[in-house]
């Protein structure tokens, strides 16, 4: 196992000399030195967006606001304008206008999706050759392994290939909470924590824009379901918001200030998100100090009249292009909206100061990417070296759920008996603008074979299975097929090849996959959260089967989100989740289940006991108030327990808890200590912990800090995760200490009553733990002596919808 990841590491370092990027050299400047070396260069950055408006007429300005996609064969019909000759990627989702005149002279910037990948067309007019991008593990799969140095290295990879195709600014990653395991997009998103959430995509924005291109995080802001997601009302009071839904985002931007930020379809509180000058410039810009560009998601903000579904009118709004400038929200996505602005400048309701504004947060941040400087892009990034990586990355953060009896690791060579159709149709990703154009995908099939001995006649069953059965997928933006596995009562020969397995193979392997993405959320039902019957029936039939044998039964969950494993996890031996690993998932798989790579992978969300105890479960995706049939209001009746925090704080058993994760080793915590408390003057905390492989294998464990927090004038759950940090590669019996850094700001609480972030006083319990089930840690504890006020906030903002009250909709509270 050692040197198997010694030699994907070799292949990481690669990666990192293949595009200038070699890790030792992060390390070598000092952070402070690094973060005042940008603020200088935003400031020159911007002087001369400023110096730019006396040479840019009205005109000019407008087209500026209003962006073109989605490539050439545009929305409307608007090409893009000053797009360099010869410099267009087809596919891409849009683009920045550019100017030309008499003085100035900025190309078209290129925008392109997507969260796990670069997505653009593969093939080009007058050009024979297939262009492909690398399809990365999705941001589930990324924040499961709780390990910032790897995203990190992914996105230095991945922004390598942004530059190299002749993209701009990549539009991600994805970062709203995971509030509920039914929203469709959750394989884009990283974690039902906002802590978890945010220090993976600052690592993640951190790694892409090494290279010189924009990120652009999204969706800002309580984007959490995508059902009627045009329209539909996210209801929540202040203090939820802030904690829960805006604190990643806020911590994205302090740790790593991204280029860009792209504002969410929904409203918040009766409002459209970006047409809230409280989040969009008082929160964003004021409070946090984010000194990049605001766009909007594609047709966001009613400027079309559509439906989510594109059909239909519901009172377009001529106005809301110039409520998004006014906002704070500078670029308009798609574009064809110059005639509404420009009425709008005409009526006054739309000021050229604000226009101007927008116009100076655009060009400041356009003036850093390669098409303004002209950068001859090489369209041949190093993709065998990203593969590799993107194999490691996917390996290194599945999860292990279950491993009775050590059923797992199974040795390499062992003869092994697969099955299930999506070992054939294995997904690497989820759909819509999640989608990559990769070269191949590894199925899990294929990537058993290659170290262990495979059970030919079950791969030849599922894939003729797979091949007669499948059907198109009808989903909205979804691509691919779909297929029901096959009935084990009613198919005999299914039922000679597992008795025959069972004589004549070592283990057996199922592999169960779920499928989902934009435009559509999932459903509690058989098939989708729960099982399907036939699916239960192969579990059934398998581990009867085997177990008579005496042999293993492990599960790999192939899936965009989190199902149940209540009705069937005491039938199976293990339990991989694997998630969605890219094109290599096939691949990582077989490492990990041969022991080739230790898992160290741990849930960045629960996987509750039912779906019913799910405290939104109730309210998601929203509730229907004009007898339309859509979801009209998202009641975020949970409030602040959302996910771990209302089953710590309330009790409530589940599957597996957040941060839970097995490794073939053990791990032993000790001399965990506050080194240091200086809230009250600089603002941190600091506690260190060793960390010792007490076992025989070596690996990795990712340590978490959770708190609890004294309650004087504010409830607060149980416990919340306040940091985290994963160990290098430890040998048997090698231990290392961690350290971590709590600041202020992430361990207060908002007072909403009194508009400020405040810490307060009394005696802290900290828990330094394998997952948020701490009942067997023993706390340390520190004492803050009166109450500290971290940060004063913008009066009134987020306020309830006149009418609405946090007693008329909140459930769930203490």
């Amino acid at each position: 196992m050692i040197a198997y990841q010694q030699k994907l590491k070799l292949s990481v370092v690669a990666v990192a000399v293949s595009i200038g990027l070699a890790g030792t050299l992060a390390g070598c400047n000092d952070d402070d030195n690094n973060t005042s070396q940008v603020q200088d260069e935003d400031a020159q950055y911007r002087a001369k967006a400023e110096a730019m408006l006396k040479d840019l007429s009205l005109s000019e300005k407008l087209d500026i606001l209003q962006g073109p996609g989605m490539d050439l064969t545009t929305y409307a019909g608007i090409p893009p304008i000053n797009l360099e000759e010869g410099k267009d990627v087809p596919g891409i989702a849009g683009y920045i206008n550019g100017v030309k005149n008499e003085v100035l002279d900025i190309p078209a910037a290129k925008l392109s999706d997507g969260p796990a990948g670069l997505r653009f067309s593969p093939t080009r007019e007058g050009n024979s050759g297939t262009f492909y991008a690398t399809a990365w593990p999705i941001g589930s799969l990324l924040a499961s392994s709780w390990d910032t140095d790897l995203v990190k290295k992914v996105g230095e990879a991945f922004g390598d290939e942004v530059k190299e195709y002749g993209v701009d600014f990549l539009l991600a990653p994805g970062m709203n909470i995971q509030r509920n395991p039914l929203l469709g997009r959750n394989f884009e998103y990283y974690s039902e924590d906002p802590v978890v959430s945010g220090k993976i995509a600052a690592a993640m924005v951190n790694g892409v824009e090494s290279n010189g291109v924009g990120t652009t995080i999204k969706h800002f802001f309580a984007n959490n379901a995508e059902t009627n997601r045009f329209f539909n009302d996210s209801i929540a009071e202040p203090r939820t918001l802030r904690e829960i839904y805006l604190r990643g985002f806020q911590i994205a931007v302090e740790d790593a200030q991204p280029w860009a930020i792209m504002s969410s379809y929904n409203l918040v509180n009766g409002t459209y998100a970006n047409h809230r000058k409280d989040v969009m410039t008082n929160i964003l810009k004021d409070e946090w100090h984010f000194k990049g560009l605001v766009m909007s998601d594609w047709f966001a903000g009613n400027v079309t009249g559509l439906t989510s579904n594109f059909t239909g009118n519901v009172g377009r709004d001529p106005e809301s292009a110039a409520k998004m400038i006014t906002a704070g929200n500078n670029l308009i996505e798609p574009g064809n909206l110059k005639e509404d602005l420009q009425a709008s400048y005409d009526n006054g309701t739309l000021t050229e100061e604000d226009i101007d504004k927008s116009v100076v947060a655009i060009l400041t941040q356009v003036q850093k990417t390669p098409s303004y400087n002209h950068y001859n892009y090489s369209e041949n990034p190093d993709l065998n070296a990203h593969a590799a990586l993107s194999r490691l990355a996917a390996s290194e953060s599945m999860v292990l759920l279950k491993n009775t009896t050590s059923a797992l690791p199974i040795a390499a060579g062992k003869k092994v008996a697969t099955f299930g159709t999506t070992q054939i149709n294995t997904f690497k990703g989820g759909t819509g603008s999640g989608d990559v154009n990769a070269a191949y995908v590894k199925n899990i099939a294929s990537g058993l074979a290659e170290q262990f001995e495979v059970n030919d006649g079950l791969v030849t069953f599922f894939s003729d299975y797979w091949d007669t059965n499948k059907v198109p997928n009808p989903a909205l933006f979804a691509s691919g097929y779909v297929i029901e596995e096959p009935s084990v009562a009613a198919t005999p020969a299914l039922q000679n090849l597992i008795a025959s397995a069972a004589e004549s193979d070592d283990a057996a392997i199922i592999t169960i996959g779920r499928q989902a993405g934009e435009g559509g959320d999932r459903n509690s039902g058989e098939g989708d959260y729960l099982l399907s019957a036939e699916e239960l029936e192969m579990i059934n039939a398998v581990s009867a089967a085997f177990h008579a044998k005496d042999k293993k039964v492990t599960v790999v969950l192939n899936v965009n989100g989190v199902i149940d494993t209540t009705a069937w996890s005491d039938k199976v031996d293990s339990i991989l989740l694997a998630y969605m690993g890219g094109q290599e998932t096939g691949s990582a798989v077989a490492d990990v289940l041969s022991g080739a790579v230790n898992p160290s992978g741990k849930l960045a969300q629960t996987m509750p006991a039912s779906y019913s105890d799910v405290p939104s479960s109730a309210t998601f995706p929203g509730t229907d108030i004009d007898g339309d049939g859509l979801a009209d209001k998202s009641y975020y009746n949970e409030g602040i327990y959302v996910g771990y925090r209302y089953y710590t704080s309330f009790n409530k058993q589940v599957s597996y808890p957040f941060g839970h994760g097995l490794s073939y080793t053990t791990f032993a915590y000790g001399n965990t200590a506050v080194t240091s408390n200086t809230l009250a003057t600089d603002g941190k905390l600091t506690i260190t912990t060793t960390i010792t492989n007490t076992g025989d294998v070596a690996g990795k464990e990712a340590a978490q800090v959770y708190v609890n927090a004294p309650e004087v004038k504010l409830k607060k759950p149980t416990i919340e995760l306040k940091a985290f940090d994963k160990t290098d590669l430890l040998a048997a019996g090698e231990s290392e200490t961690l350290t971590f850094s709590i600041s202020a700001q992430t361990l207060s609480s908002f007072d909403s009553a009194n508009n400020q972030w405040i810490i307060e006083p009394g005696t802290y319990n900290v828990y330094v733990a394998p997952s948020s089930e701490v009942s067997n840690t023993q706390p340390v504890t520190f004492t803050v002596s009166k109450e500290i006020v971290v940060s004063k906030t913008t009066p009134s903002a987020l306020t309830l919808p006149e009418g609405t009250t946090e007693a008329s909709f909140v459930t769930v509270s203490e």
